[in-house]
């Protein structure tokens, strides 16, 4: 048991915000995950249009002449 009041008032003043600083705990780690999982969904969704920006890069090319009705060129 703490002697002296110094030791009495910080013993008491630690008892009351157990709770307090329980809950703070949990949530900075669950910040802390949130945040690593919002990154790495971040990154993931790059990757994706990254992927998809390569992919629409080795399409043909659309070329509307005049004259054609819009059908990129290829006639009927």
């Amino acid at each position: 048991m703490p002697t002296g009041p110094v030791a009495a008032a910080l013993a008491q003043y630690l008892s009351e915000r157990q709770k307090k600083l329980a809950f703070m705990a949990r949530r900075t780690a669950e910040s802390v995950q949130g945040a690593a999982e919002a990154t790495r969904a971040y990154l993931h969704g790059d990757l994706e249009m990254a992927a998809e920006a390569q992919r629409n890069a080795l399409k043909p090319p659309k070329i509307d002449m005049p004259g054609t009705g819009g059908k990129n060129g290829g006639g009927a």
